[in-house]
């Protein structure tokens, strides 16, 4: 299977780093209860001493990620972790989905980048980061209505299906992560030389330790290198 990112996204955002993790082997009923509670106490309390008093807009890394979705015609989306710094900003606690997710969040907040977890067994063909030609089918996750991206949105796809809109703005409920998932990749999403490598090894190491999975594979796709075979 493979994983590739269009140049063309590149060509726009040349400075795009993905840290890729594929894992197998996965046990996803396992309680990481004591693990997420100390991540989290950790997580939120560096959070509110960094943006408690912030406007999210005056922070130059997601004030980037917005002039990014901007230059794509976007003006309403916002980067994943956008939206977790400002649940936890506004004294809201995070959704318990399942260990994988959760591990992802905790990631995705610890390290501040954007990031998603898909199940790979329900993955048509390979994963593309590219451009949409507007007549592929997307379910938003929760939803069963059937709908279709915008043409020229930049999307994560396998095949016809989209697996994720702008990015990793909006998931699709068809490769969502469950409690059955047994293969997954995770991807994390830098624009600004952020913490990408420690980023992967925390969640390689949590899920090694917590969920017994085995790490396939743990990349960084740049311009330089655009694809991932495992």
């Amino acid at each position: 299977m493979e994983f590739r990112v269009d140049k063309r996204i590149f060509e726009r955002i040349p400075e795009l780093q993905i840290g890729v993790l594929i894992l197998e082997n996965i046990d996803n009923t396992k309680n990481i209860d004591d693990f997420f509670k100390q991540e989290y106490g950790e997580i939120t309390q560096a959070i509110m001493e960094k943006y408690g008093m912030m406007n999210l807009a005056d922070e130059p890394r997601i004030a980037k990620w917005r002039k990014i979705y901007k230059s794509f015609g976007e003006k309403k989306a916002r980067s994943s972790v956008e939206a977790l710094i400002k649940r936890v900003k506004n004294g809201n606690e995070l959704y318990r989905i399942s260990p994988l997710v959760d591990l992802y969040n905790l990631a995705s907040l610890k390290f501040e980048l954007p990031c998603g977890s898909e199940d790979l067994s329900k993955m048509p063909s390979d994963l593309e980061l590219t451009f949409a030609t507007g007549e592929e089918e997307f379910i938003l996750l929760g939803q069963t209505e059937m709908e279709h991206p915008n043409e020229e949105e930049i999307v994560y796809k396998s095949g016809n299906m989209i697996v994720c809109r702008n990015f990793n703005y909006r998931e699709s409920d068809k490769t969502k992560i469950d409690s059955a998932t047994k293969k997954a990749i995770f991807i994390f999403e830098d624009i600004d030389n952020g913490n990408l490598e420690g980023a992967l090894t925390f969640v390689s190491n949590s899920v090694k330790h917590l969920l017994e999975a085995n790490v396939v594979k743990k990349e960084i796709i740049t311009n330089e290198k655009t694809n991932l075979d495992w």
